[in-house]
């Protein structure tokens, strides 16, 4: 079996069996072994040594919401252009409501979207300053309304959970209050080279916190803002999935 044939989907499950989980299913002998050999590991020493050699996880960066009143920083030269996905239903772009497939006429121009719980549309803006400003207000020294939380999961408190799958399935990880990550390469996703969180997280529980997630590293490029209170289950229904590359939790609601 030649290492292109291995899927991110299937290192991670043999990581997931050699940290002796349960929930790991379909996988074969050569899979494991596969995974191994390209890490460089073929003897039980090896593995060993990894194992001890491996660093502790990063940590977030803590972060200053008076950046939410500055201009937007640029992207890094080195990121694609921008381009938008279309999602799976309609957008509505400064009021105007556009097919899903349009949304293509806004590549090059950063947008920022807005996940409101909607079953039938998403929001976007090409001026988000009047937003980043509500956000900064709400997390400094006001209140920011979400409508109850969807579905059955209780919104988190101080802090944002991430999932790898949709609907809150697989692996997940969480970012506090006041916290940032600015470069999801950086955040281990298990301990096995090439494992890490950037684009890859496909749903979002609900927080009491104001967070944006970004299209690119360095909270750079369009992003997401997910309203207090509401799930966002499924990314790929609003053209986000396994698109985030670094995300910011602005802090509570304050009551």
């Amino acid at each position: 079996m030649s290492n292109d044939q291995l899927s991110m989907e299937t290192r991670k499950d043999v990581e997931k069996l050699l940290h002796f989980s349960a929930n790991v299913g379909g996988l074969t002998e050569d899979d494991v072994l596969a995974v191994l050999d390209e890490a460089g590991i073929t003897t039980l020493e090896s593995l060993v040594q990894r194992a001890l050699a491996t660093p502790p996880p990063a940590r977030p960066e803590p972060i200053d919401s008076l950046r939410l009143l500055g201009p937007a920083a640029p992207a890094p030269a080195a990121d694609a252009p921008l381009s938008h996905r279309p999602p799976q239903v309609a957008v509505v772009v400064d009021g105007v409501e556009y097919d899903p497939a349009d949304i293509t006429r806004f590549d090059g121009q950063m947008l920022t979207f807005v996940a409101d719980g909607s079953p039938d549309r998403i929001l976007a803006y090409t001026d988000d300053r009047p937003l980043r400003a509500a956000v900064w207000a709400a997390s400094a020294i006001g209140r920011a309304e979400g409508q109850p939380a969807m579905g059955t999961r209780p919104p988190t408190i101080g802090q944002v959970q991430m999932f790898e799958h949709h609907f809150f399935a697989g692996d997940w990880f969480w970012l506090p209050a006041s916290h940032g990550w600015r470069d999801l390469t950086e955040v281990r996703h298990g301990s096995w080279p090439g494992s890490d969180w950037n684009d890859t997280i496909s749903s979002t529980g609900a927080t009491d916190c104001l967070v944006f997630y970004y299209e690119h590293h360095h909270y750079t490029g369009s992003r997401l803002w997910g309203t207090p209170n509401i799930d966002i289950p499924d990314m790929e229904r609003i053209g986000w999935n396994d698109r985030i590359s670094s995300v910011e939790n602005h802090g509570p609601i304050r009551r």
